[in-house]
């Protein structure tokens, strides 16, 4: 079809009302600009294929800044992940770092304007901005300093840039130079792919301005995204997101520079394999026991989990790891996984892993997620064969977490080397169990974190200086055990492998020290399920949903009387039992949480998710809160069972209470 042809089509639905006019403006000017030029293929045969609703999606908004970046479908569109919206998140990052406003000089290597930074390592260096190197941007006012005094002072240091195996990462990652340079800014980037904890600990170990990791985690194939790292190595929170959220609005002009130029004026440049050298290090130092006698699986489902967990397990000598040779193969396709869904959280994913411990007679199975930064682990059952469907074999989040923080702090302690202030992080929808564990060792918690690891990151560089991080967690299969690096770590769970080789020599795994936790802390059971409201008509919804909640909430959720509610958006808690209302500390959020006791062990946790059109229900249930910790003498069968029972039904009630709204 012709352009003219394509255009008089896009006109004829704009005047039938079945496409918005920003939207039709928006595609004549992707299908006309000589700035699209790469994409006029694509859209024209989108529109000759006629799904106004696909085209109305991707070209009726701008694909928003959130959760430390951007992510989304890749394909052409404003609303899309491209390489025009990368270099829009790229630009609007450039100014940010450099300070926006300074008229065009054509001194920049595009012969456009060049905002040079001072010194950094390795020799990059300019002397002509004299002392505004340092300076942050000026329309953030000093906001940005009280979040990271150094960021400033990183200025000169420059930006580091990872990608993942996902399709077109590496193009994306070097499309991110490109323009960073145009800017003036300097870029260290891989030689290949890499983890994005690798990425954050070059950030601090570079000590560099930003990082990004060009990576959609465990989204779907099709997907990609843009991830922003702060110079303390964790992803951007508040105001540094909004900060770089409103230079991306500023965007005028994308000043770009090729690549090949970038690397020749020494803008552009390849991390030494040192680097690679000093993360693996950092990996192998979290070993807590020499204990290695254990045959392990491994898979990076497809990957970059082979760059990092693979390294480590064969550095910490494990000898005896089987990996999933299928699945250690890059492939953006993510074939060999139900629905192209590389997620550790998903049993599905483990169907391949658990076939191979089946046939080596494995003691455990881990897998990483595409950028390995999740880790998921599966246990046979107690007869130690793998004859179960794999909901059964695959422990949660929550599960992982409880297993790792008891061992780390055991460990340590008897070791000596439990420091006197250890901080212990975790999110608001994690499990309470690890909470409880830490504060038995005497750690200090944070517990009521909002939901995403990069609060955990923030709450470390918030930490005094004399308290030392111990661990932390989310109940989304995210660990982190060193504070050298400032997000979820997947080699993390190398030290699940090393408790069961420790335990393995009592004739005992780790399913038995999950139920002596379980004896002695409490029985606690989570669940979770996302109810999809997709498009403007389900926003509204979900929108109503927390108002009437807020409004009228349930005094009863099943045979359960409801205590308190406590709104994270507006900072106040309600007793309903006594009609007075306080206020709770913490960040606000738009959270919703209703608990059934005093302690609050069990409750029901209601937010809609900030990535995806869906509200989120989370429930946990406890032991502590129907007859206290001590359930030795009980059958563990028998808790479990009415703890499980428990908890699917409130979640099962709550939904349907929401839901008849």
């Amino acid at each position: 079809m012709s352009d003219p042809c394509c255009i008089q089509r896009i006109k004829d639905w704009i005047d039938e009302g079945v496409l918005s006019r920003h939207a039709g403006d928006a595609l004549v000017r992707w299908l006309t600009d000589a700035e699209f030029a790469a994409f006029h293929g694509e859209i024209r045969a989108r529109v000759e294929g006629g799904n106004t609703g696909e085209l109305e999606d991707a070209f009726g908004s701008d694909m928003a800044f959130g959760t430390g970046g951007i992510r989304g479908r890749m394909g052409p569109g404003p609303n899309r992940f491209n390489t025009r919206t990368v270099g829009v998140a790229a630009q609007g990052l450039a100014q940010f770092i450099a300070g926006a406003g300074d008229e065009p000089d054509g001194n920049g290597p595009d012969g456009r304007h060049r905002r040079d930074f001072g010194s950094g390592p390795e020799g990059w260096h300019n002397t002509s901005l004299g002392d505004r190197a340092g300076k942050l941007n000026p329309r953030l006012g000093d906001r940005a300093g009280k979040l990271n005094p150094r960021f400033g002072d990183r200025a000169g240091a420059g930006v580091v840039v990872a990608w993942d195996t996902r399709r077109n990462s590496e193009e994306f990652a070097k499309e991110t130079a490109r323009v960073l340079a145009a800017n003036g800014v300097p870029v260290r980037i891989f030689d290949g792919c890499r983890s994005t904890p690798a990425l954050s600990f070059a950030v601090r170990e570079l000590e560099a301005a930003a990082g990004v990791m060009i990576s959609a985690s465990h989204n779907p194939p099709g997907d990609n995204g843009f991830k922003v790292y702060g110079p303390d190595g964790g992803q951007v929170v508040a105001p540094l997101d909004a900060g770089i959220t409103e230079e991306m609005r500023r965007v005028a002009e994308i000043r770009r520079i090729a690549y090949e130029d970038g690397v020749r004026r020494g803008l552009i440049r390849t991390i030494a394999k040192d680097q690679d050298e000093k993360y693996i290090d950092v990996l192998t130092e979290m070993t807590l026991a020499g204990a290695r006698d254990i045959r392990l699986v491994y898979t990076p489902l497809h990957g970059v989990g082979m760059t990092s967990v693979a390294e480590a397990l064969d550095r910490m000598g494990y000898g005896n790891v089987h990996y999933v040779e299928k699945q250690v193969v890059p492939d953006h396709a993510f074939s060999t996984l139900e629905e192209g869904i590389a997620n550790p959280e998903k049993p599905s994913s483990f169907r391949l892993g658990i076939k191979k411990a089946s046939e080596t007679g494995a003691d455990l199975v881990l897998a990483s997620d595409p950028d390995a930064d999740r880790i998921g682990c599966a246990l046979p059952l107690p007869d130690r064969s793998w004859k179960a469907p794999s909901e059964e074999l695959v422990l949660n989040g929550h599960q992982i977490g409880v297993l790792l923080c008891h061992y780390i702090l055991h460990r340590k302690q008897a070791a000596g080397t439990l420091p006197e202030r250890g901080l212990f992080c975790k999110t608001v929808v994690t499990s309470d169990l690890a909470a409880i564990i830490a504060r038995s060792y005497g750690l200090e918690v944070v517990d009521d974190l909002p939901v995403g690891f990069k609060h955990v990151g923030a709450a470390i560089d918030r930490m005094p200086a004399d308290m030392t991080f111990v661990f932390g967690t989310e109940e989304s299969h995210g660990y982190l055990a060193d504070a050298r690096i400032r997000d979820k770590e997947a080699a993390t769970g190398i030290l699940l492998a090393e408790y069961a080789a420790l335990v393995k020599r009592e004739t005992r795994t780790l399913r038995d020290e999950l139920d002596d936790i379980y004896r002695k802390y409490g029985y606690f059971r989570e669940v979770q399920r996302s109810v999809a409201l997709p498009g403007a008509e389900g926003a509204g919804r979900i929108k109503g949903i927390m108002a009437a909640l807020r409004e009228a909430p349930p005094e009863h959720i099943g045979e359960w009387a409801v205590c308190r509610v406590i709104d994270r958006q507006n900072g106040q808690a309600r007793d309903l039992r006594t009609g007075t209302a306080g206020p709770v500390a913490g960040e606000r959020v738009n959270i919703l949480i209703f608990t059934f006791s005093e302690a609050g062990h069990t409750r029901v946790i209601v937010r809609p998710s900030g990535t995806e059109p869906t509200i989120k229900y989370y429930v946990s249930a406890s032991s502590r809160d129907m007859d206290g910790t001590d359930i030795s003498t009980r059958d563990m069968d028998c808790t479990r069972g009415s703890i499980d029972s428990l908890a699917e039904s409130v979640l099962d009630t709550m939904i349907e209470w929401c839901e008849g709204m």
